[in-house]
């Protein structure tokens, strides 16, 4: 065989692995809290797919009956992933939530679960453009989620600004965000701070 025909069999392995890989780990093993309090758990055997954009769960006529679902890969169960619906967005997996305030990521692609229990927020590289991905906020009692920005990009003032903006009503932890040098996640992860004056 020549060289060239040898790269070209070593390139299809390696693509072949990739899409297999990608595919098998949006296949997952979890269980689905329903709002009304009832909680489909999926047997040994069963699979979830991770549910993208607005997409149902199949096992569901209406997705939005849906509260969140907990997941994880099989080969790792002890790390679990938290998905949540939002309108009009679709599916956010949850970077972190407290009693005070909940941090989503938005991806237009959808998401992927590792064997070793790491989360894998899909995006399409092209030479001009990233597909979306944002980080979606929620305030303890509101319905509706805030877009706080895009998630690949650099962070810059106007991120920061829109974020304390956001929480302007704990004065000292927007101050910390717009004197920050964070990144866009460092920038959010400091949310988790967040202490809202009660009037």
């Amino acid at each position: 065989m020549t060289p060239k025909t040898i790269r070209i069999i070593l390139l299809s392995f390696l693509f072949t692995a990739a899409a297999t890989a990608v595919h098998s780990a949006s296949l997952v093993q979890g269980r689905i809290y329903l709002k009304d309090g009832r909680v489909i758990e999926c047997e040994e055997k069963d699979r979830l797919k991770i549910p993208k954009h607005k997409k149902d769960v199949k096992l569901f006529r209406r997705a939005y009956y849906i509260d969140s679902i907990v997941c994880r890969h099989p080969a790792s169960p002890q790390h679990t992933r938290t998905f949540i619906p939002s309108e009009p967005a679709g599916w956010l997996w949850q970077y972190f939530r407290t009693p005070e305030i909940c941090a989503g990521v938005y991806s237009h692609k959808g998401y992927g679960v590792d064997d070793n229990g790491g989360i894998e927020v899909w995006v399409k590289h092209r030479y001009f453009s990233r597909s979306r991905t944002a980080y979606y906020l929620c305030k303890r009692g509101e319905a509706e989620f805030y877009v706080a920005g895009s998630a690949s990009r650099k962070a810059n003032d106007s991120f920061r600004e829109r974020v304390a903006e956001y929480i302007s009503d704990d004065p000292t932890l927007a101050e910390q965000v717009l004197s920050s040098n964070e990144d866009r996640s460092g920038t959010i992860l400091l949310l988790q701070y967040y202490t809202p004056s009660r009037h």
